[in-house]
């Protein structure tokens, strides 16, 4: 399945391989316009956005990506209240659904887009060093930061939700282009994290962390 949001976004990469593709078979060249009719799919296929119910529990932290979790750490964040956070990062292949979806319930109190740098998104580095897209969530529980960091290859982030919009636990929040990193990032003290490196995730399905009483 592809959304209405999620096509928009990947028309650009759709329509001209699959334009290539048809011409080239057209002109009797079957084995190039194959493999531009291939390149079209493979790009449908990477945009593809399914449908993930959730009965969200008010205490649970949601995955906010596909991917395997690479850290679960201390950080330091300015957006976090006394700067001290539990961060939780999800590296995403380019094989993962890529939209981002929202980890709990809030408030979109403030975004930020941040130049930067291309390392390759499974390095420790692109999370301090690389392009990316900030938002933070204000809700029943206290502050959750996303964090979308672009990768090597399309380099680009799509955000789908603005500043004072109100969001739910599942709600898809954006889209990064091709292979990719998110971090979710609470207040230090505030959760338990329910994952470890290695681990399989899915966005807007399973569980980060659980908020204490």
């Amino acid at each position: 399945m592809i959304s209405r949001r999620s096509w928009q976004t990947a028309r650009g990469y759709v329509v001209a391989p699959l334009a290539v593709g048809v011409a080239l078979l057209l002109a009797g060249r079957r084995r190039s316009g194959l493999v531009g009719l291939g390149a079209a799919g493979a790009a449908l296929l990477f945009f593809r956005d399914p449908e993930r119910p959730l009965d969200p529990d008010p205490d649970v932290v949601y995955a906010a990506a596909d991917g395997f979790i690479t850290d679960v750490e201390e950080a330091r964040e300015a957006w976090i209240p006394d700067g001290e956070a539990l961060r939780i990062s999800t590296f995403l292949s380019i094989h993962n659904v890529h939209v981002n979806r929202s980890p709990v319930r809030g408030s979109i109190t403030k975004m930020e887009e941040v130049p930067g740098k291309f390392v390759p998104a499974f390095l420790g580095g692109s999370k301090e060093e690389n392009y990316q897209n900030r938002i933070a969530i204000d809700g029943p529980k206290g502050r959750a930061v996303v964090v979308q960091i672009a990768g090597m290859v399309a380099r680009r982030i799509s955000r789908w939700v603005e500043t004072g919009e109100a969001v739910s636990p599942g709600q898809r929040i954006g889209l990064i282009h091709f292979g990719s990193r998110t971090d979710v990032l609470l207040p230090a003290g505030s959760a338990d994290p329910l994952v470890s490196p290695g681990d399989r995730v899915r966005a807007g399905m399973t569980p980060l962390a659980r908020y204490r009483k």
